[in-house]
């Protein structure tokens, strides 16, 4: 039964996708909210929001089970050119 939910939940979290927020000042980093455990969500929208490329300036990874159902994984990126 808590793996169904567990799958739920993650179905769940999977279906929001990633989120951009502009950093300020505008032109400057971009920081990328995704689901735990799916970082290449993060990178996906990073190569969206910066098509020349980009440079990771942060990276947060949740790795405590019970966070990752609250806190998403965060990417800030720089954008290139």
């Amino acid at each position: 039964m808590q793996r169904i939910l567990f799958a739920a939940a993650a179905a769940a979290l999977v279906g929001g996708c990633a989120m951009v927020t502009p950093e300020s000042p505008p032109g400057g980093p971009y920081a990328i909210n995704c689901p735990s455990t799916y970082l290449e969500f993060c990178f996906a929208k990073a190569k969206e929001v910066c098509p020349n490329g980009y440079q990771v300036v942060e990276m947060r990874r949740s790795n405590d089970v019970i966070m990752m159902a609250v806190a998403p994984d965060r990417v800030v990126v720089k954008c290139q050119g």
